[in-house]
């Protein structure tokens, strides 16, 4: 598992490890910038895309799961980064790209709406199982 004590940590494993991951190929991002390999970076570019829209769909259905109201905020966060993303697809398929910009636009996003956004429903999130674990005691 890749170091995540640089990153916010949320204090849900499941989350985490996901957040660890992303920061692991936004990363290697900045392994792109020397490559001529298109192929690669492709496939980078590729794997981005999936990992984020998987993470997206896991982070919503714990919120749908928990009744979090903040639901749809949330959402709408996560379809104008989605949108950034497309964006970014776009300029790597017209030779656009700069990795170093998207690695750090990638992870100066991710890092602040952990903070600010994703904070708030694991808050939520933690109270519904702590409650829930307290019946059972």
């Amino acid at each position: 598992m890749p170091d995540t004590t640089s990153h916010y940590l949320l204090g849900l494993p499941e989350m985490d490890e996901q957040h660890s991951y992303l920061y692991c190929i936004f990363n290697r991002l900045e392994d792109a910038i020397g490559v001529t390999n298109r192929a690669g970076t492709k496939a980078l570019m590729a794997e981005i895309e999936r990992y984020v829209l998987f993470h997206f769909a896991c982070e919503e259905q714990l919120m749908r799961h928990y009744g979090f109201s903040g639901f749809a905020m949330h959402q709408a966060d996560h379809e104008k980064f989605e949108a950034r993303l497309l964006q970014f697809l776009d300029d790597f398929e017209a030779d656009r790209l700069s990795p170093a910009y998207t690695k750090a636009a990638c992870s100066g996003w991710l890092d602040e709406h952990s903070r600010l956004n994703d904070s708030e429903y694991v808050l939520w999130v933690k109270k519904c199982r702590d409650e829930m674990l307290s019946q059972w005691k």
